[in-house]
């Protein structure tokens, strides 16, 4: 997979369960996957199974038609400006998988989609793209729609183990997936975030080893969103 601004961001170290990171940062968290009651974390939308440090959920078709076309979902509530966050995922057959991060509404998103035209799960509506919202999400407001060239789909990744990673910082973030890097530049990701979210539909999904960890200070002001 190619390369793109494979500049690395500067992060704290991640610091386990609830010791703080410093002054005024949110606490930092890592999440091993070993308790099914980890109160740092929400598991919804499916019957997620946590064993060898690993969380793993097959969906149900019945449970998607009743949450309307959502699919099973981990979330970890954290209020934060900047930080590393970081997890590996085995995704087998899924449609699409989605990390966002949330705040007042959605503010970041990575998918990565099926698009083919005989997938498993039948053809992903929604692409292979990121999508940040310098504003308050709505119907009206869409987000502007990044695509990274050499982003991988979701094809690429099948059934196989891959480190997801995403440094904010200010108005810049660093998102690898597996081999692949790319710098972003958007003023979404200088708003407050205070949810972290990984979702999929269809299929199945493994997660494991995600860590969260706050950045203190910023890089910029203000940056012209991008646009593809």
């Amino acid at each position: 997979m190619a390369l793109l601004l494979a500049a690395p961001c500067i992060a704290a170290p991640c610091i386990a369960g609830d010791e703080v990171a410093g002054p005024g940062l949110a606490k930092a968290l890592v999440d091993n996957f070993g308790d099914a009651k980890f109160r740092e974390r929400q598991a919804e939308r499916g019957a997620w199974q946590f064993k060898d440090e690993v969380a793993s959920c097959v969906s149900d078709p019945v449970l998607y038609k009743k949450y309307k076309n959502h699919g099973p979902i981990l979330k970890w509530p954290r209020k934060f400006d900047d930080a590393k966050i970081q997890f590996e995922m085995k995704a087998k057959n899924c449609q699409r998988v989605v990390f966002t991060l949330n705040g007042d509404g959605h503010i970041f998103r990575v998918t990565l989609a099926d698009e083919r035209p005989d997938a498993p799960a039948g053809t992903s509506k929604v692409p292979t793209r990121l999508i940040a919202w310098a504003t308050k999400s709505s119907k009206q407001n869409k987000g502007d729609t990044i695509k990274p060239k050499g982003m991988p789909d979701l094809t690429d990744v099948n059934d196989e183990w891959v480190a997801v990673k995403l440094d904010v910082k200010g108005t810049q973030a660093v998102l690898s997936i597996g081999e692949f890097q790319a710098e972003i530049r958007h003023a979404a990701l200088s708003r407050e975030k205070n949810m972290i979210m990984l979702t999929f539909a269809h299929g199945e999904i493994a997660v494991r080893k995600f860590s969260f960890s706050p950045v203190s200070g910023s890089v910029s002001n203000s940056v012209p969103p991008q646009k593809r």
